[in-house]
């Protein structure tokens, strides 16, 4: 099973993986495997759980931008699907105050969606980045 969890003070984003297709065999447009996976955001008292579909190009563009961003401290890192159901930004500012902003759209094109934000720190982070450099290791970019 590959994942990997982004978490902050009062909340989290985690994305597993629980299929990618032609693995090993054929990778598609996007550069990397398709990949049906699973969502799940807490922020604050709110919450959601649900299917998403990526790419493995996708994460391992996330992990590229997210640990240039970690390693200078400043930036922003975005993970966004294909499909553009699930957004993922990691902002970064000044004192290692880092926030995680976003949305999930359980389907893309109906206007039901949860838009989060979830204030966070660099120390949070280094989790995050060895489980991404594994999914990579793993799925190549």
């Amino acid at each position: 099973m590959q994942e990997f969890t982004i978490k902050g003070n009062r909340g989290y984003v985690r994305i597993e993986l629980k299929n990618a297709s032609d693995f090993l065999q054929n990778t598609n447009q996007c550069d990397g495997y398709d990949a049906e996976g699973i969502v799940e955001i807490q922020s604050g008292n709110y919450y959601v759980l649900g299917k998403t579909w990526f790419t493995t190009g996708e994460v391992y563009e996330f992990y590229k931008q997210l640990d240039h961003c970690y390693r200078n401290l400043k930036g922003k890192a975005v993970f966004w699907n294909y499909e553009a159901s699930l957004k993922i930004e990691v902002m970064f500012f000044q004192l290692g105050q880092v926030v995680l902003r976003g949305y999930y759209k359980e389907q893309a094109h109906l206007d039901n969606e949860l838009l989060f934000e979830i204030e966070s720190d660099q120390t949070f982070l280094p989790p995050t980045i060895e489980e991404l450099k594994r999914f990579v290791e793993h799925y190549g970019h």
